[in-house]
């Protein structure tokens, strides 16, 4: 089944090979990219010596008669494959495991447990969500290993579940199957910074509009609209071959209703390299009180794009350098100089003492791409927005991060400043003149 080579030298795992995964990109019929992704064995070099068939034991649609053609287990395959390296790789000498049907309970545990307990580089440790979603994985992984090949899995399936009883509001009892591990771990993840006051943002943006024109609009993307920094990556322009990325609703002359196309996940550059990445498919609209900021950021992004080359075949709404569609990792690493070298420099000059405050803070904490859609998120709350609302402005799957947040607001009503489409289409304004005052001179 091609789970294992054979090695004359079983000791050479250790140095020579590991398990790691392997993406493939895919264009349907419609022009709509997706990924396949497989476990593979690499050398030292990281060529590809071996394609494994482990990718058929962790499905996401198993049993049903549809399923996705978008669909991939990227998430699961990459927790196995890190069970994997512990098992047959990193501790061959401690298991004396050289083959996935001899894993036994006890190396399963310790690797829970060390997976639990490992620190990550900004010292900090996995939190619950991450095990539990990593020990799920493996164990499923190991019941269909075991469904397909039976008695030649050493795990039984008394080692890889119990069975619980749980009662519904109804109070009728009913039996469910969960992994038989418990895991301890050391502590949650390190807080992600993500604080922006009103204030500091309005230093943040009129500084993008002067130093980074190139980047600014996607930064009102997240910040109007609330998309995540890879969504924001996949806006086609409104004149793009593959389908207007943007859809504005007038009424009178006056724009009502502006939608961002983020239902298919395509293509924007002829060499496939993927720009990023969207987490929900829907059409994303600005929240009202911003239309009049997000149109006047518009409008300024249009006229940057004026001239400047790019493939006329997608028409990406970011662009590098090269004129291929900007990715994800070209935004963090621009956003990330703006903030390095204009952002915290002008709030430590600032004659506000709470902006220079803010500014100290930036060098004990790096301030990501996700904070201008957490203020996005703060000012919904602010404006009153129930936790439907909430929800839908934001784009999530789920209420539970709406649900964080309204539970939060009173600190959140403290801590930061809420705005109003006047204030930001002020701001926007003093952008744009500065941009072209610096063009005239």
């Amino acid at each position: 089944m091609g789970i294992i080579i054979s090695l004359a030298n079983k000791h050479a795992w250790r140095t020579e090979y590991r398990y790691t995964l392997y993406g493939h990109k895919l264009i349907a019929k419609n022009g709509e990219m997706y990924m396949r992704h497989f476990i593979v064995i690499k050398n030292r070099f990281g060529a590809i010596i071996h394609f494994t068939s482990f990718h058929n034991y962790v499905g996401i649609y198993d049993g049903k008669v549809f399923a996705p053609l978008v669909s991939d287990a990227e998430t699961k395959l990459r927790y196995v494959c890190v069970m994997l390296n512990y098992v047959l790789v990193a501790n061959y000498d401690r298991f004396q495991i050289d083959h996935v049907f001899k894993v036994s309970r006890e190396s399963l545990e310790c690797f829970f447990r060390d997976y639990a307990q490992e620190a990550l580089p900004d010292g900090s440790y996995r939190g619950a969500q991450s095990i539990e979603k990593c020990v799920r994985a493996v164990v499923m992984f190991f019941r269909k290993l075991r469904r397909r090949y039976g008695l030649s899995v050493l795990l039984s399936e008394k080692d890889l579940v119990v069975e619980i009883t749980k009662h519904s509001r109804y109070g009728r009892p009913r039996t469910q199957k969960q992994p038989a591990f418990q895991v301890k771990g050391l502590g949650c993840p390190k807080d992600t910074f993500r604080e922006l006051p009103t204030k500091a943002f309005v230093i943040l943006l009129n500084l993008a509009f002067r130093y980074a024109p190139d980047i600014v609009f996607a930064m009102c993307l997240q910040a109007f609209a609330g998309l995540r920094a890879g969504e924001a990556m996949s806006v086609r322009q409104e004149s793009s071959p593959l389908g207007n990325g943007l859809i504005v609703t007038y009424v009178e002359s006056e724009a009502r209703k502006i939608e961002i196309d983020l239902t298919k996940e395509l293509p924007l550059r002829s060499d496939g390299v993927v720009c990023g990445k969207i987490k929900k498919e829907r059409k994303q609209c600005v929240y009202p009180p911003f239309i009049r900021a997000f149109q006047t950021a518009y409008a300024h992004h249009k006229s940057f794009l004026s001239g400047r080359p790019y493939e006329l075949d997608y028409c990406p709404m970011f662009i590098n350098s090269k004129g291929l569609a900007m990715t994800y990792d070209d935004y963090y690493r621009r956003f990330s100089l703006l903030v390095d070298n204009r952002f915290r420099p002008a709030l430590l000059e600032s004659d506000d003492s709470e902006c220079r405050i803010y500014g100290q803070l930036l060098y004990e904490n790096k301030l990501g791409l996700h904070a201008l859609r957490h203020w996005y998120s703060v000012q919904l709350v602010l404006n009153g927005e129930d936790i439907a609302q909430v929800q839908y402005w934001r784009g999530d799957k789920n209420p539970e991060s709406a649900f964080e947040y309204l539970q939060n607001k009173g600190d959140l009503a403290k801590e930061l400043e809420s705005t109003n489409d006047l204030f930001a289409s002020v701001l926007m304004a003093q952008g744009q003149a500065e941009v072209a005052v610096r063009h005239e001179s």
